[in-house]
């Protein structure tokens, strides 16, 4: 081999190398490391914005946020939102370069229940939800507002707090809308009584009321007092016009003329037997049992509960009861008068009639327990005009209780004891409401159902 062949063969292959270790110096890629994939995750919290973001060891913002950086892999993410439970959720991270993930939040809630009397519309705040009652309406805490309307009545606006588990309830009595009712009457200028209570007005008068039933009453000096029950409703206007007749009746009273009627019974208790023909002079009775309205314009010292001044007088003894009637020029009734005003001259058993029924009195069959105002059975009075002389309130008479002339049957002598009460009450069963049914107590007494009404003498 020549000289320098093989020494030009070396440095042929040493620069061909060397070139190839510049040229790949040159490029970079000798000893080059892979560089990672970088995305773009958009994180979104439904069904509300602004929950915070707890991912990858740091904050990351409020919902809808975007994160940059991120390598491909799973990462758990942690988020808050007022009012929604603590949200804890992995998700995935792929090589896209953009990626989305919707993350739905659960809301911590309670639920309301909402009723009225009558049926309404409700609305929360002030989004129509229905009618009453609205049952276990799941709310997310937090404070609202609703509102009960109805045509008729007063609406109703009531705020409230939500809180986790809470189970509220709100029942409501509406108030209903007043009426008008217009009093007129023949002849015009007379007095005017609502429920045995007296008004300002005189006919013709328009008085704005509430809904409810009303006995409604007019009275002039030398006529009769007229009388008729309405039945207002909320919201609606009504007309009653009463006529009276000639006559000097005195206000709030009846007359009973004179006359014979048959006293007592042979066919119930021992004690009101036997039974007879009793005449009887013309008298005036009053119509309802006397009030507490009226028998504390009297005696100061009456007390009653709240709202029931048109309720019987009770607790009363039949001392009380005759100073009440001497004050107001008046008397309690005998025994005898008291039951031909209830019961009339053809022998009835009840003031109405014959039949009984618990929704014509007030005794412990209408199972009420607790007195009525006076009138409320206006419907179903004694042939002579009284009302309430079966149930309600026991009624004291002016007698010393004994037999009967001619009762062979009580032989004990009694003396003067005991005073009569007459007419049942709300506590006693139908038995003692019949017209000749008789009760006894000590003239002392003032038990919480004794009461009393007045009679008079006619005048001539």
């Amino acid at each position: 081999m020549k000289p320098g062949y093989r020494t030009q063969g070396l440095v042929a292959l040493t620069l061909t190398l060397g070139a190839f270790m510049g040229l790949c110096a040159g490029c970079g890629c000798w000893g080059k490391k892979e560089e990672p994939v970088q995305v773009a995750v958009l994180i979104e919290s439904i069904p509300e914005p602004g929950a915070s973001v707890l991912m990858a060891g740091h904050d990351q913002g409020y919902t809808p946020v975007t994160i940059y950086g991120l390598q491909p892999g799973s990462y758990e993410v942690i988020m808050n939102l007022d009012k929604y439970r603590r949200k804890i959720e992995t998700i995935t991270v792929t090589e896209a370069v953009e990626q989305k993930f919707t993350i739905e939040m659960e809301p911590i809630v309670g639920d309301v229940s909402i009723s009225s009397t009558p049926e309404a519309e409700v609305f929360l705040d002030g989004e129509l939800i229905g009618k009453t009652p609205i049952l276990k309406k799941v709310l997310q805490v937090g404070s609202y507002s609703y509102e009960i309307k109805h045509p008729d009545y007063y609406p109703v606006k009531k705020d409230f707090l939500m809180e986790e588990n809470f189970k509220l309830e709100f029942e409501h009595e509406l108030r209903p809308m007043e009426s008008q009712l217009t009093v007129t009457s023949r002849p015009s200028s007379a007095n005017i009584w609502l429920n045995n209570i007296a008004q300002a007005q005189r006919t013709p008068a328009s008085i704005v009321l509430r809904p409810g039933r009303y006995l409604v009453s007019v009275h002039s000096d030398g006529f009769v007092q007229a009388d008729s029950m309405v039945v207002l409703e909320a919201n609606a206007p009504q007309t009653v016009h009463l006529e009276m007749s000639a006559g000097k009746v005195p206000q709030g009273m009846v007359l009973i003329p004179a006359g014979p009627f048959t006293m007592g019974t042979n066919e119930q208790a021992p004690d009101e037997r036997p039974a007879r023909e009793v005449y009887v002079p013309a008298f005036y009775i009053d119509r309802f049992e006397v009030t507490n309205q009226a028998y504390k314009k009297v005696v100061s010292s009456h007390t009653f509960p709240k709202g029931q001044d048109n309720f019987p007088a009770l607790g009363i003894s039949w001392t009380e009861a005759l100073r009440y009637c001497e004050a107001i020029g008046k008397r309690l009734p005998t025994e005898a008068e008291w039951e031909k005003a209830a019961r009339g001259s053809d022998k009835r058993i009840y003031p109405w009639g014959d039949i009984f029924s618990p929704q014509m009195s007030n005794t412990k069959e209408t199972e009420l327990g607790m007195p009525t105002r006076v009138g409320y059975f206006y419907a179903t009075p004694s042939i002579h005009g009284c009302i309430d002389m079966a149930g309600n309130a026991y009624e004291w008479v002016m007698d010393w209780y004994d037999a009967y002339p001619g009762n062979h049957d009580v032989t004990k002598d009694y003396g003067q004891i005991f005073r009569i009460l007459r007419g049942g009450s709300y506590l006693t069963e139908k038995f003692e409401a019949r017209t000749s049914a008789r009760h006894f107590d000590r003239m002392d007494s003032g038990r919480r159902d004794y009461g009393f009404r007045c009679a008079m003498d006619a005048r001539e």
